[in-house]
């Protein structure tokens, strides 16, 4: 390790891992950098030996698989997550550590899968999923975390399932919504 006047540098290594950063009045201060066979796993900004900042993780391919915005060592603001071809698999909002917020859920091609709404950690008001084709799959509503009512269930062409699962006439979903 490395005295300087902004803290002390140091490296560790053990094996193919190595973890580089600084330390300041003994608390790691600043970037935290962790690789194994010269590949970035990590990377985590810290201040006063508490994340703060953006922090990152990596996939194996060096891709970024997770930013991850923290305050005071909990998550505070949207964190996003990525497949390793790097498309946005994840995004959610978090507000001291808890999900608060809009969380939101992708398809491989990028389409939304769900959307859900938390209030400090439990899910509250709506919860929407979607077929792969883009239509309404499910809708249901939460209240402190509990579900208001069983939902309503969608067939990939937007009709609504009944208590069996099967989607209703075509006639009387016409009738009902409206020749459209």
């Amino acid at each position: 390790m490395k005295n300087t006047a902004r803290g002390d540098a140091f490296q560790l290594e053990r094996g193919d891992s190595r973890l580089t950063g600084r330390l300041l009045e003994g608390d790691l201060d600043g970037p935290l950098r962790i690789e194994e066979n010269a590949r970035p796993q990590a990377s985590l900004n810290y201040a006063g030996g508490v994340l703060h900042g953006v922090s990152q993780t990596f996939h194996a391919n060096g891709r970024v698989s997770a930013r991850l915005p923290f305050s005071n060592d909990k998550l505070e603001g949207v964190a996003s997550f990525y497949g390793e071809d790097g498309q946005l698999l994840r995004s959610a909002s978090y507000r001291r550590g808890l999900l608060h917020g809009e969380a939101v859920s992708y398809f491989p091609d990028g389409t939304v899968a769900e959307r859900e709404l938390y209030s400090n950690g439990v899910r509250e008001g709506l919860q929407q999923r979607y077929h792969p084709n883009g239509k309404l799959a499910m809708r249901a509503q939460y209240l402190n975390g509990q579900a208001l009512d069983p939902g309503q269930k969608y067939a990939e062409d937007g009709r609504p399932l009944n208590a069996a699962g099967k989607p209703v006439s075509r006639l009387k979903w016409w009738w009902t919504n409206g020749a459209e």
